[in-house]
């Protein structure tokens, strides 16, 4: 029986990113991964999906340019090219590299099967049964689909199967505004389908602030994207003329909506199926393996990384805690995963992203905070794009200024949320921000004037024309 320094289960963010430190720190490491090397979101998640997004935010463009003073002839766009460039970019990001994504360059031991616990210590891969000192478990999640009578015998399709479609669905119902759900919306609205969401919670993006989440809202609906919250698909049927139609409840009301697709995005459950994880003693749920937080879990030489472990479902979490979990299974002192800096970006159009608490989050903490706001709506660059909407809200203490949480929707704000991070790892306060010079024009000054707390912010020309 060969015996590994370390055993990585799972071929993805996570997977990868713990095979390849461990590799480097000079260990003899094994991964098993039975599709793919690059997980989901490689293959049907961030990757694809944002060439989607990208795609459709140009014909949106396209579509809008009479606003910048052009006259274009482009009659309509077809989805199935803009699936083309999708394949075609995703080409060009894989790239040419070996089959084993470099391991074998590390020194490790790449098994493409399916792997299985056989004991603590033990895993099986495929005819095999290898042995690890240290054992990673990085499987990651799928779609959890929901108990909906009449909607396995229907059918729906999942981000797994909407990311390969080359026909646009003419009417689409989707179950579950989160990130996965709106940005798919999105995507199919501004190819011309008509779009239901489907969000059981008060809010869409129920994690994010409400005033975000309001703004976002407001601007889905602009383009014609239905949006019913408070809401539950509660049956499934076919109709006469073969569409798929969907019984949702509202309150005391129900309607029916027909649809040619239903795409499910109502969250996600651990990917244990085949693991034997009951093999290993590792205690789970339907949803995660619980790790402490250092990423370990009740059995002492076993560690989870990714999504597997429930929390944040970002490739950046999933990549940063495969480093975390490989450095802590050989280090004398663990270092625990920081929760409180953690990115989190919808790429909507206009984008999402927020970072650490919200201000009502932190008054439940017992915190006095303030918040600091200011809206796209009055930042030169913003204007000069012709994309003057959207809001920063900064929630500071009250006591110390430090930054405990940052909300934006806007132009770039998954770009302009790092300057944030950045501010909360290293406990730089809001006066930071505000004694910082930024670039004139640009979007980051939206964050350096909500810190400065000035409503009429206007850059480097500030008082110029008054």
């Amino acid at each position: 029986m060969q015996e590994f320094d370390l055993i990585v289960i799972g071929g993805g963010s996570a997977g990868l990113k713990a095979a390849r430190t461990a590799g480097r720190l000079g260990r003899k490491v094994a991964l098993a991964e039975e599709r793919e090397l690059g997980g989901e979101c490689f293959w049907a998640g961030c990757v694809p999906t944002k060439a989607m997004v990208r795609a459709a935010q140009v014909w949106h463009l396209v579509r809008r340019s009479h606003e910048f003073g052009m006259q274009v002839d482009i009659q309509r766009a077809e989805f199935a090219d803009a699936m083309a460039y999708k394949r075609s970019v995703l080409r060009r990001v894989a790239g040419d590299g070996p089959a084993d994504g470099g391991l074998s360059k590390l020194g490790a031991m790449y098994y493409p099967v399916r792997a299985s616990f056989e004991g603590p210590h033990e895993v099986r891969v495929g005819t095999e049964v290898i042995r690890g000192k240290q054992i990673i478990v990085a499987t990651g999640t799928v779609p959890a689909i929901p108990p909906i009578p009449g909607l396995e015998a229907a059918g729906y399709i999942t981000n797994r199967e909407a990311v390969d479609l080359d026909t646009l669905p003419r009417r689409l119902v989707v179950l579950g505004a989160g990130p996965i759900g709106l940005e798919f919306a999105q995507i199919f609205r501004r190819f011309g389908a008509e779009v239901t969401v489907v969000e059981t919670a008060a809010q869409i993006l129920p994690r994010e602030d409400d005033e975000i989440a309001a703004l976002s809202a407001g601007f889905l609906r602009a383009e014609g994207i239905r949006l019913l919250t408070n809401s539950a698909a509660t049956r499934v049927t076919r109709a006469e003329d073969g569409a798929k139609r969907v019984e949702i409840q509202t309150g005391e009301a129900i309607e029916t909506v027909d649809c040619d697709e239903i795409l499910v995005a109502t969250g996600r459950r651990s990917a244990l199926n085949g693991l034997n994880i009951e093999a290993s003693g590792a205690a789970f749920d339907a949803r995660c393996i619980k790790v402490d937080h250092y990423l370990r879990t009740t059995v002492p030489h076993i560690w989870a990384a990714g999504d597997i472990v429930g929390g944040y479902l970002f490739t950046h979490v999933a990549s940063y805690e495969g480093k975390l979990a490989a450095l802590n299974a050989f280090a004398h002192t663990p270092e625990p995963f920081d929760h409180r800096v953690v990115p989190r970006c919808t790429y909507l159009d206009p984008e999402v992203a927020s970072i650490g608490l919200t201000a009502t989050e932190a008054r439940k903490n017992g915190t006095s905070v303030v918040t600091h706001t200011f809206s796209f709506e009055n930042l030169d660059r913003a204007i000069l794009h012709g994309e003057a909407h959207g809001l920063v809200k900064l929630v500071v203490d009250e006591l110390d200024g430090q930054i405990l949480g940052g909300h934006l929707t806007g132009p770039d704000a998954s770009s302009i949320i790092a300057e944030l991070a950045i501010c909360m790892k290293h406990h730089l306060p809001i006066s930071a921000i505000a004694d910082t010079m930024h670039a004139y024009p640009s979007f980051p000054e939206a964050v350096e004037a909500a810190a400065l707390s000035t409503p009429d912010f206007r850059g480097q020309v500030d008082g110029a024309m008054s």
